[in-house]
């Protein structure tokens, strides 16, 4: 690959604000996968990069612009998960995100790692993928929301080149160690648009998303407590776990799962008798957003916020608000559901 050196530019006008709910996502990939420098870009529908977002401060919107023209180069159309074209000198590899329709670009996400980082792995690739298709959805809302000056909370249904319809999942049988001994991967239905990436064959899941599965798992010390579980480590995945005993001893069944927001909350309102606002609460809770924020939008102030998180938290006999998000998840998604295909 020919090198090239990337110059340091002043932080552009228009950056992504911690406001913008896109921001929350980037944020989140880059938790799941981490790199050792990242670039983010909305793509206009002239054409023109805006929002730009950076690990330092320096995006660098002729570089983005020129990677975007490279990879529709070889995919005219589509959500794009590939190798990063556009050379880099300290950099091992990379990877590119295109955010897109079969009709527009919405966003494009660098992510570049150097040789201490190591290659990306197999698992990572797989949730990259989760979260090509969550960011295409949200962009894409946000500017059906800009044209037309109507809030829009769901994504609306686009028509794409097919990458949307697949199955979006994950599926692995990790032992007690929580090292993988099977693995069914989103990545595996999209290795062709990654064959000029080198990768290695993970072991293990992203940190984050072995935190969950820990917390989820850490109780089952019985049989009676081995009981399935659900989490949202970020806002774009969700986690079940279920006990899988056999000949060989027990093992831990993981799908990893692309968000998709339940069409209501009607259910969890329902049955565990939430009140309107505190539904409000919860639907902003559930898109990742933090407390503050929840304020600024509901106009109420943090302590009000944490107070109907209180009394949700006691409504579903909950200890936190980690458990409070796992019981509507399941309440909400078909528990009875086996999490391997």
């Amino acid at each position: 690959m020919e090198k090239s050196s990337r110059r340091k530019r002043p932080k552009a006008p228009g950056a992504l604000h911690e406001s913008d709910p896109a921001y929350e996502i980037v944020m989140a990939i880059v938790r799941v996968v981490p790199v050792s420098h990242w670039s983010f870009a909305r793509v206009q529908r002239s054409g023109e990069l805006t929002a730009l977002l950076s690990s330092d401060g320096s995006a660098d919107a002729a570089v983005l612009e020129h990677e975007l023209k490279s990879q529709r180069a070889q995919a005219k159309i589509g959500p794009r998960i590939a190798a990063t074209l556009d050379p880099f000198v300290e950099f091992e590899s990379g990877i590119t995100l295109l955010f897109a329709d079969a009709r527009s670009d919405f966003g494009i996400l660098t992510l570049l790692r150097a040789p201490e980082l190591g290659l990306f792995t197999s698992t990572e690739i797989g949730m990259l993928t989760l979260a090509l298709d969550s960011l295409s959805d949200r962009l894409a809302a946000l500017r059906l929301q800009s044209e037309t000056n109507v809030a829009v909370h769901e994504p609306p249904s686009l028509p794409g080149d097919g990458l949307n319809e697949l199955e979006e999942v994950a599926s692995y049988v990790l032992d007690r160690d929580l090292e993988i001994v099977l693995a069914c991967t989103v990545e595996d239905r999209r290795r062709v648009a990654l064959t000029g990436l080198r990768t290695r064959i993970s072991q293990r899941l992203p940190a984050v998303l072995e935190e969950s599965v820990r917390a989820l798992t850490v109780a089952w010390e019985s049989e009676a407590s081995r009981r399935p579980g659900v989490a949202r480590p970020v806002p774009f995945l969700v986690v079940r776990t279920q006990p899988l005993s056999g000949p060989l001893g027990l093992f831990i069944g993981v799908r990893i799962d692309r968000y998709r927001a339940p069409d209501s909350l009607s259910h969890a309102a329902t049955h565990f008798h939430i009140s309107p606002r505190e539904l409000q609460v919860l639907a902003l809770l559930l898109d990742g957003l933090h407390l503050n924020q929840i304020g600024r939008i509901l106009h109420i102030t943090s302590s009000t916020v944490q107070d109907h998180i209180r009394s949700m938290v006691e409504k579903t006999e909950s200890r936190n608000r980690s458990e409070l998000i796992a019981r509507v998840l399941r309440s909400e998604y078909n528990p009875g559901v086996d999490l391997l295909p």
